[in-house]
């Protein structure tokens, strides 16, 4: 282990023991500052921002743009300060009595003994949404991405398991096998569709633009035969909420790339009109998806940062 992660570990739970000690109000009302003060004079990653928005809503105009970033930025740090108290009270309550839509489908999904296949794109509140697995202990393995600090990695598996432990952690790294056989347990598998961690996935129409789509979930369709089902989750009017929903599939014969390209095509195109509605709280509004280039400043003015 060397100085840097013992120190990052040492900052972050630092940060955590300090910001658990303030009442919630007061640490909404700290993470929306830390927005608007990132906004005004810091807005990180703002020319990824736009032109993710500028692909997905190719009708708005630049001042409808940076209106809806200012909200973006607002929304980002807010819920990033809540990620850490979600153990709260008010929080573990909001998890509990979450709005479920389509969860008669999920159930209907798993029936079939062959495991479900769950995909999902990143959201603000994905660590409500992982809670949510083990609170009401459905089967769940999740494909997630290690982080680069051994013990940072280790110290949010542990807070996932606060609500249960139906929730099984598998790393991105595994492999295909292990996830096969979480499907072979019927398990719920959760694969996020909206980023290739490799960098080698098929290439997809996302908002009629081309996106490297992770092969994962069309590979073990294919190979399984596993239903698969999309799931979005948001906040609205103060609720959690999270929907499910199935992806109708036609039969396929061969594993091929004709068939992954289709099976993922099928898959993501189901939540552009998810991020269309919720763009706020889209976690990958930051992130290079279509394009690693062509980013141009963003200008601002004097009014359009404050009001």
């Amino acid at each position: 282990m060397n100085i840097k992660h013992k120190l990052e570990y040492t900052i972050l739970r630092s940060t955590i023991f300090f910001i658990n000690l303030l009442p919630v109000p007061v640490i909404l009302f700290l993470c929306t500052a830390i927005g608007y003060v990132a906004w005004v004079v810091f807005p990180f990653r703002i020319k990824v921002a736009y032109k993710n928005l500028s692909t997905i809503y190719p009708e708005m105009d630049h001042p409808a743009k940076i209106r809806l970033l200012r909200r973006v930025y607002l929304q980002f740090t807010r819920t990033f300060g809540l990620v850490f108290i979600l153990h709260r009270k008010d929080l573990t309550k909001l998890v509990k009595n979450a709005r479920i839509s389509g969860r008669d489908k999920l159930e209907e999904a798993l029936a079939q003994g062959k495991g479900v296949i769950l995909t999902t794109i990143h959201a603000s509140w994905f660590e409500a949404y992982f809670a949510w697995f083990n609170v009401t202990g459905l089967p769940t393995s999740l494909i997630y991405k290690k982080q680069s600090n051994p013990l940072s990695d280790e110290f949010f598996v542990r807070q996932r398991r606060h609500f249960g432990t139906s929730l099984e952690q598998l790393s991105s790294y595994e492999g295909m096998t292990v996830y096969q056989e979480a499907l072979a347990k019927n398990r719920l598998l959760i694969i996020s569709l909206d980023q290739s961690y490799t960098g080698t996935g098929t290439s997809v129409k996302f908002f009629n633009q081309p996106l490297a789509c992770a092969r994962g979930c069309a590979l073990l369709h294919l190979r399984t035969g596993a239903p698969v089902m999309t799931s979005v989750y948001y906040m609205q009017d103060g609720e959690l909420h999270i929907d499910f929903d199935t992806v109708d599939l036609p039969e396929y014969s061969v594993i091929n790339e004709e068939n992954i390209n289709d099976i993922s095509t099928r898959c993501i195109q189901l939540y552009e009109p998810f991020v269309r509605q919720y763009p706020e709280q889209w976690f990958s509004l930051f992130h290079r998806l279509w394009s690693k280039t062509g980013f141009t400043k963003v200008k601002r003015s004097f009014r359009q940062i404050f009001f």
